[in-house]
């Protein structure tokens, strides 16, 4: 996709709110605890995000990599950050195994905290030197919002497992490829995509989707679910924009950001 004329500058760092849409642009209405059963929870999750969705995948250090325009250090960095949401998730969904609701997402076969540290430090050269990427203050912000969300019942957290679990499953599996491909990273440090325990991709995805349907019915406020997807993918875009001003990355060196349409 060729970059619009009509796109504005980016904005600075002070202003990178701007980029992020709220749940009033553009988003689906949330629909309510009923609604959202019948309809089943993993698709009224897909309905809301979508247009959130859409601008993630054109942010900042996602469209550097996508575009083939990324950096080992970018893609360094994003993954430090990332690791820093991913532990604070997989705490959580410790904390609630056996928690109605929660305990229906929680699967040690996808958790990617222990395989993104592996590949932070196969990618730097050595523990030291991957413990010196710095975590930006959006990957904190990101990790704290998870922290919270796992307060109470923890039922924010199946929206956040949502986000980032199915999408290192989906377009995640894309996103290995390029970086083979424009990086020319080997399999050791593409461990993040990799889900040895699982055999087929596809109908683990279905499976989770239904998993999280049932979840649904196990508490009353479904909708928290769905506003705390829409808080992650904001959290992401967010991060995304980060890794990219800080890495130096393409669109930000010419000034502009990524399409959002």
């Amino acid at each position: 996709m060729t970059q619009r004329s009509d796109v504005p500058a980016d904005p600075p760092a002070g202003d990178r709110d701007a980029r992020v849409p709220d749940e009033a642009a553009g988003a689906v209405p949330s629909p309510n605890a009923d609604e959202i059963r019948r309809i089943g929870l993993s698709n009224a999750l897909r309905e809301v995000t979508a247009p959130l969705h859409r601008r993630a995948e054109k942010a900042g250090a996602i469209s550097d990599i996508v575009r083939g325009r990324s950096s080992r250090a970018a893609y360094a960095l994003l993954l430090r950050n990332l690791h820093a949401v991913y532990e604070a998730i997989e705490r959580g969904l410790d904390r609630h195994r056996a928690t109605p609701a929660v305990r229906h997402v929680v699967r040690d076969e996808v958790f990617r905290a222990g395989a993104i540290a592996l590949d932070l430090e196969n990618l730097c050269g050595g523990s030291a030197a991957a413990a010196a990427v710095p975590l930006l203050p959006e990957g904190r912000a990101y990790a704290e919002a998870v922290t919270a969300s796992a307060d109470g019942d923890g039922v924010g957290l199946i929206g956040h497992a949502y986000t980032r679990y199915l999408g290192d499953l989906s377009g995640g599996q894309t996103v290995s490829q390029v970086l083979a491909r424009t990086l020319g990273l080997d399999a050791d440090k593409r461990n993040i995509y990799r889900f040895a325990a699982i055999g087929d991709l596809d109908a683990y995805k279905d499976g989770y989707r239904a998993a999280i349907d049932r979840a649904a019915y196990e508490t009353d406020r479904p909708d928290a679910i769905l506003a705390e997807a829409m808080r992650a993918f904001r959290l992401n875009i967010a991060l995304f924009w980060a890794v990219q001003a800080a890495a130096g990355g393409a669109a930000a060196r010419a000034g502009t950001p990524a399409p959002v349409d």
